[in-house]
């Protein structure tokens, strides 16, 4: 088998359904499996799946064990040469996974490689590539300040080295995950991947950033469903800190007044942004499925540029590559929102906030 796909689930039924269609279509022309690990979900996520999708490969944890323990537990099961660790709030296009197993193939000296991921609207997310983590850097992020965070040497299409992936999409060879005894278990969630990119080079392999396959991350339903974003953040940096920087008082210090921040002023949890504006939905021909839905228009293309529209994309009509082409288009407006309707969904679900929880709407 070429590849294993794991996707970790915590309460993100809709957009785990949508992640799981997407990556079936991405898989259709590769030998792979899907396996779906949960951290306990008090959803429906998996009757839902394993309904709409009976081949994924379902393990169920008994409690939220965190990011890294669970994705390490996941990879007892995978069977392929190749492993791809995909967030749950993630939609890949068709081709996103054939292009970057191609890629890791013809590398040598392989880590792990990252593709391109944008936002929910279309907006290019620089985390996808990412510079090494220094004790000046982490704590200018937290502060919210991404000074020299962010690998620049390298535009949003462009292929090349980078040092640190984000978790939400990295592909390597499963041996060389199993090498590194996968992610370090003490981070719970947040760091796992930068400890993780860092290790790799360590070991003396490159970590690769390849822009020309992409994928949206909605980025931030997981982590704000858990809620205290800025304490789980600060947590990870500080294991981070004591395994990989020389410590000395003043940076000790400096944590310290830091963990006392994060209780002084701990960060609130999003609300959740219903969505209000006139339904365009976009579909091609008459879908009885959607008589119950209070649209404004219908309309077959996938154009996005009417201002301050929800429009609803029947994805059983398009590809994820062509509806993802058009959100990043420059005439797709960025006041409107865009939601997807996964094959064998009765309902339609997105976020166009990275600051807030997405929402659905049902029919």
């Amino acid at each position: 088998m070429q590849l294993s796909v794991i996707i970790l689930n915590y309460n993100l039924h809709h957009f785990l359904h949508l992640c799981v269609d997407s990556v079936t279509r991405a898989t259709s022309s590769i030998e792979a499996e899907i396996i779906v690990i949960d951290n306990a979900s008090s959803d429906r996520s998996r009757e839902g799946i394993l309904t709409a999708f009976p081949n994924v490969i379902w393990m169920q944890n008994d409690q939220n064990i965190g990011f890294a323990k669970a994705y390490n537990r996941a990879m007892d099961k995978a069977k392929g040469e190749y492993v791809c660790i995909l967030n749950p709030d993630t939609v890949l296009a068709e081709d996103t996974l054939g292009h970057v197993l191609n890629f890791a193939k013809n590398q040598s000296n392989l880590g792990a490689v990252g593709c391109q991921l944008v936002d929910g609207r279309g907006v290019f997310l620089p985390e996808s590539k990412r510079n090494q983590l220094s004790f000046n850097t982490a704590l200018l992020k937290f502060f919210g300040l991404d000074y020299n965070y962010y690998n620049k040497n390298l535009t949003q299409d462009e292929v090349g080295k980078t040092s640190v992936l984000v978790g939400a999409f990295m592909l390597m060879r499963t041996d060389i995950y199993k090498s590194m005894k996968g992610f370090d278990e003490n981070f719970f969630m947040y760091g796992e991947d930068i400890d993780f990119s860092s290790r790799l080079r360590s070991a003396g392999l490159n970590n690769y950033y390849f822009g020309q396959a992409i994928a949206i991350h909605f980025k931030g339903e997981s982590a704000l469903k858990e809620g205290a974003y800025r304490k789980n953040f600060f947590g990870a940096m500080k294991i981070f800190y004591f395994k990989h920087f020389k410590r000395n008082w003043v940076r000790d210090i400096v944590i310290a007044i830091g963990e006392f921040l994060i209780q002084l002023f701990p960060r609130q949890t999003a609300k959740v942004l219903s969505p209000n504006y006139p339904i365009i939905l976009v579909s091609k021909g008459a879908a009885s499925q959607f008589d119950s839905l209070a649209v404004e228009k219908r309309q077959e293309s996938l154009d996005f540029s009417e201002d301050r529209k929800t429009y609803l994309v029947d994805m059983t009509q398009y590809s994820y590559a062509d509806v993802i082409s058009a959100l990043c288009s420059k005439s797709r407006l960025k006041t409107n929102q865009i939601k997807f309707i996964p094959t064998g969904a009765r309902f339609a679900v997105g976020s166009d906030n990275t600051n807030s929880l997405g929402s659905t709407i049902y029919f």
